[in-house]
């Protein structure tokens, strides 16, 4: 766990750096600027066995009933999920996570608001894009080449994860030892290629 004086030494240590300016980019048709202001993003699990008790609404109604809460509450974009990322949680195919998905992002995109969907399904993915999904929280690996493909399609921004296996459901033992920078370059920069290349 990283304290207050672990934050200080790398401030100290990456002094130049610090003042490295934040690429900018468009999500939805809106510019973030995270040099100037951060961004908040609202959460919303559709599944019972998620961990954040707060952050659940089960069914479709109460999805974008606190969707809507939180966007009055100042939260730039709202990111909805249908299955949990704990390992021995239910797993959720994907046609019913698209049946719970879908409306809610229909109804949320309908009152302005920009929505984040987090999978790692490709056919889920297409649903959610189509549905107005204007980034994806991708917690997977796996066909990387179709959904970058979607992404791009529909003009959608993703967020990458660091996942060490096919999915968040399918992984082993997180190992990052000693300074995790190599590992995580080596991890993200050929999918960043990747995706810029798609045209993401």
């Amino acid at each position: 766990m990283l304290t207050l004086a672990d934050l200080a030494k790398l401030a100290g240590d990456h002094a130049d750096e610090i003042a490295t300016p934040v690429a900018s980019f468009d999500i939805g048709g809106r510019e973030f600027d995270f040099d100037a202001a951060p961004a908040i993003m609202g959460v919303v699990n559709m599944s019972r066995d998620s961990w954040y008790r707060e952050s659940v609404a089960p069914s479709v109604e109460s999805a974008i009933a606190r969707g809507r809460v939180l966007a009055a509450q100042g939260a730039d974009l709202i990111d909805i999920g249908a299955e949990s990322t704990i390992l021995d949680a239910e797993r959720v195919g994907a046609g019913s996570q698209i049946e719970q998905l879908v409306p809610v992002i229909e109804a949320l995109r309908a009152d302005d608001i920009l929505v984040s969907v987090e999978t790692y399904e490709p056919a889920v993915v297409e649903a959610c894009l189509k549905a107005g999904a204007n980034l994806l929280n991708l917690t997977g690996t796996a066909h990387h080449e179709e959904i970058f493909a979607l992404a791009a399609q529909y003009d959608a921004a993703i967020v990458l994860c660091f996942v060490q296996g096919e999915n968040v459901r399918e992984v082993g033992a997180v190992s990052l030892d000693g300074d995790p920078l190599p590992e995580l370059i080596a991890h993200f920069e050929p999918r960043i290629a990747a995706a810029r290349a798609a045209g993401v």
